[in-house]
């Protein structure tokens, strides 16, 4: 970010390649409309090339742009979805691993594919029917990988109230794919 401020449009474009798709992925899911998230994306990577002279490294890079992207969202739901501004208030969380992949297929046989696709389906659905606060924390660590503490600066929430909610969202999900243990 440091080289892009200075008039390096190369580093701009190595820093949009590495993080465009994670933070693209945490706008989806948080509004469920590719075209929104599409809007919102290009939105944070203006804020991004606005703030290159300002940008003072206090932070890892990552909590400062995800600050960003979820600043983006608090605006449009400020705008849009006072309930959903609301429930980002409520103190929930969890402190464990995320599935790497939604879809793992173990073989290339329909009924395999057909299994895991439906698996995929159902663990997106249980994250969306998160409340909105663990579901934000769940996909700020699963999708984009951000520590407890990132996250917490990314928010403005305690770190407690962030491992509790991240506690809480992994004890719902579990609880919801617990028969997939059964079959």
């Amino acid at each position: 970010m440091r080289a892009y401020a200075q008039g390096d449009v190369a580093s701009f474009e190595q820093l949009y390649v590495r993080h465009e798709r994670a933070v693209y992925r945490f706008l989806l899911r948080s509004l469920r409309t590719p075209s929104m998230a599409d809007e919102m994306l290009q939105d944070v990577f203006l804020s991004v090339i606005r703030s290159a002279t300002s940008y003072e490294p206090t932070a890892r890079f990552t909590t400062w742009l995800y600050r960003i992207a979820r600043n983006r969202l608090v605006d449009h739901w400020r705008s849009h979805d006072a309930v959903a501004l609301e429930s980002l208030d409520e103190v929930d969380g969890c402190d464990v691993p995320y599935v790497e992949s939604l879809v793992a297929a173990t073989s290339d046989q329909p009924e395999q594919i057909a299994l895991d696709r439906g698996r995929a389906r159902e663990f997106a659905l249980a994250v969306e029917d998160l409340p909105a606060a663990q579901r934000e924390t769940f996909l700020l660590h699963a999708e984009s990988g951000l520590t407890l503490d990132q996250i917490s600066a990314v928010t403005g929430c305690p770190r407690e109230s962030i491992k509790s909610r991240f506690r809480y969202a992994c004890a719902k999900l579990r609880a919801r794919m617990s028969h997939w243990s059964e079959s």
